[in-house]
């Protein structure tokens, strides 16, 4: 399984970058998380090349609980390959890239500050990967 997370800008907050890569780190039993900070440039999409189905997080999205996601995950994953997610900055996302996503994702009803986001999304990838590996990670 092979992911990616887009965070627009950068993730200024070391503690939650140091939490962010703990979860890159589990994730290598399952496949490959890749964590990669872009800025918007234009009206060029901030998605990378590679990935084969684009998800943008925001609040109007989609929402699953994390074994319904897990089962998403897979589905993407299977049908198009490598997976991006895009996490917005503090003022949300760039309309380029957002108007380029093949679906959009909320976590939840509530809106999150986006380096709190961009850690919850590392960790439901991991929980999904765990998920579908039938480990004991997610007690649901």
């Amino acid at each position: 399984m092979r992911v990616v997370l887009v965070q627009t800008g950068r993730l200024r907050d070391a503690a939650i970058a140091e939490l962010v890569a703990e979860y890159v780190k589990r994730f290598r039993r399952f496949g490959q998380l890749t964590v990669v900070e872009r800025e918007p440039k234009g009206d060029t999409p901030l998605w990378p090349s590679s990935a084969r189905w684009k998800v943008a997080l925001d609040e109007r999205g989609r929402t699953w609980d994390s074994p319904a996601f897990a089962k998403q995950l897979q589905d993407w994953t299977m049908r198009h390959g490598e997976v991006a997610f895009l996490v917005g900055a503090a003022y949300g996302h760039h309309a380029p890239s957002l108007a380029s996503a093949d679906a959009t994702w909320s976590l939840s009803p509530l809106v999150f500050p986006h380096q709190v986001a961009h850690l919850l999304v590392a960790e439901q990838c991991y929980r999904a990967a765990t998920i579908l590996a039938g480990t004991g990670y997610h007690h649901g």
